[in-house]
């Protein structure tokens, strides 16, 4: 999953081991991802996007 950080481009959350590069950084943990969306407000942390889409294909 993608995230930005519109307050601190240059962010490095040492803790989750996180760092973004140009304000983007990608995330595949699902425990990084919950902590991350938990960071306070004024940080500027948000995810971007949302979810692919399900395969209707699939159940």
């Amino acid at each position: 999953m993608k995230f930005t950080s519109s307050v601190y481009p240059e962010l490095v959350v040492h803790d989750l081991g996180v760092v973004f590069h140009d304000g983007e950084t990608e995330v595949t943990d699902k425990a990084t991802i919950e902590a991350l969306r938990g960071l306070p407000a004024d940080m500027g942390v948000r995810a971007a996007g949302g979810r692919p889409p399900k395969d209707p294909a699939t159940p």
